[in-house]
């Protein structure tokens, strides 16, 4: 997903839908099998959530750049994760990865 200004993000992420676990186990699935358009549905699914963890962080500058390492973070993390599993929840783990991604974006 391109996004043009921080404004843009807020409204592609507003008309992204939340993913149920069982859509959540059927897109890793096919993800597992090399079915890129089931890691961006898995993407799109946590991009609301992410955009709202970029608005409380950014405040009043809402800056593309911090959007940009949050949705990098976003990528790496749906990569990484085993969403088969059952002793971690997604979220758990994104939200490790979304500090890591705004104490980057604070040293830049």
């Amino acid at each position: 997903m391109v996004f043009i200004s921080a404004e843009d993000f807020f409204e592609k992420a507003a008309r992204c839908t939340a993913l149920s676990r069982q859509e959540e186990i059927a897109l890793a699935q096919r993800m597992q099998a090399g079915a890129q358009e089931a890691r961006q549905k898995l993407i799109e699914g946590y991009l609301p959530f992410v955009a709202g963890v970029v608005r409380r962080r950014s405040g009043e500058d809402r800056s593309l750049t911090l959007a940009l390492y949050c949705v990098k973070a976003l990528e790496s993390a749906v990569d990484a994760f085993d969403f088969l599993q059952e002793n971690e929840p997604f979220l758990h783990r994104l939200s490790w990865y979304l500090r890591q991604a705004y104490t980057s974006y604070l040293v830049r």
